[in-house]
């Protein structure tokens, strides 16, 4: 067994499965270098501007927008405020809680005495009858 991380089971598969999956993934590739067609197209557009416009570009890809200490601490403060409000916003809690089923309910759905039920809950062995249709027909308690 090797220890790649792609498991490639191609062998197992039948010519017309390897020859669907191969299509499949030629044209999910192709879509997906569809989707990037018009960020190409605006390099290439920039790319025919000529050499006047790349030292331009240049110096403003080298130069970006400048931070100073001043923004970056507003920046910082800024989030860290948000976060700290954000914070002691009250947290969403249930409006009433979950009853848990009483006994007399679990009687009432299965169509048992309760007694077999608290019996079965006691019991260390708890043997589950059913008829054919898989409803609960007899609870036999065993120890």
């Amino acid at each position: 067994m090797s220890n790649h991380l792609i498991i490639n089971a191609r062998h197992h598969l039948n010519w017309h499965q390897r020859f669907v999956s191969n299509a499949s993934t030629a044209m999910l590739w192709g879509g997906w270098l569809w989707m990037w067609r018009p960020l190409l197209n605006i390099f290439n557009w920039i790319n025919n501007l000529g050499a006047s416009f790349q030292p331009t570009l240049l110096k403003l890809v080298a130069n970006g927008t400048p931070m100073n200490i001043e923004g970056s601490v507003m920046a910082l403060v800024g989030t860290s405020g948000t976060l700290l409000l954000w914070n002691m916003l009250p947290a969403r809690k249930a409006t009433t809680s979950p009853q848990a089923p009483l006994l007399r309910d679990y009687a009432a759905h299965f169509e048992l005495p309760e007694q077999d039920i608290l019996a079965g809950r006691a019991s260390d062995v708890c043997i589950v009858h059913h008829d054919d249709n898989g409803r609960i027909t007899r609870i036999e308690s065993q120890g």
